[in-house]
């Protein structure tokens, strides 16, 4: 098996996941990297991501894991026939599926636009209650592990899988809250608890 890291950017971050992963077959079989497929009637190429992104997200931190016994120079083989925005950052042959879908517990993301804000009053709040996507409320402060200003920039850790937040919820929280108005959100790392393959 294979498991690599790539970009979801320039154009790509508007594919939607299912997309993403016809894109991703697509690009192996043209690269000629043979897959295993699943058994039963309706075969499927053993091809697992991570969890979906939000459209219109970019992330330099997405990864998944392809069943195959292809050796080769991966990175080269995928990137050079690979659409724009999809790209192979890193790859490392294991052992077994990887599982970044559950394995995956949180992703650091880092956002333009939202003004300046006292960072400690906000992680001291001890509930931030607010409507997600679907309707639902729910309370992010749990869910929010990290915040600190990078460069002029907002870097943050949200939770993902059952403690799941998106990034999208807490800047429209923040620029209502405090000003400006969330430019752009690009996933920078993903962190599993037991460590990623790089």
């Amino acid at each position: 098996m294979i498991a690599f890291r790539y970009t979801k950017t320039d154009g790509a971050e508007y594919i939607s996941h299912l997309d993403l992963l016809r894109h991703i077959y697509r690009t192996l079989r043209r690269a000629g990297i043979p897959l295993k497929y699943s058994e039963g009637f309706h075969k499927h190429p053993r091809i697992y991501l991570n969890n979906p992104l939000g459209t219109g997200m970019r992330s330099v931190a997405e990864y998944a894991t392809i069943d195959t016994d292809w050796r080769g120079d991966f990175l080269s083989a995928f990137n050079s026939r690979s659409p724009a925005g999809i790209k192979c950052l890193a790859w490392a042959y294991v052992a077994d599926n990887q599982n970044y879908a559950a394995g995956i517990v949180s992703c650091t993301y880092r956002s333009e636009g939202i003004n300046d804000f006292d960072i400690s009053s906000l992680m001291a709040a001890e509930s931030l209650p607010v409507v997600d996507t679907r309707g639902r409320e729910i309370d992010m402060r749990p869910r929010i592990y990290a915040v600190e200003r990078v460069e002029g920039a907002l870097e943050f850790t949200l939770g993902c899988g059952e403690n799941n937040l998106r990034p999208d919820v807490l800047c429209a929280y923040l620029a209502k809250r405090y000003g400006g108005e969330c430019r752009d959100i690009l996933k920078i790392a993903s962190h599993m608890a037991e460590g990623l393959f790089e």
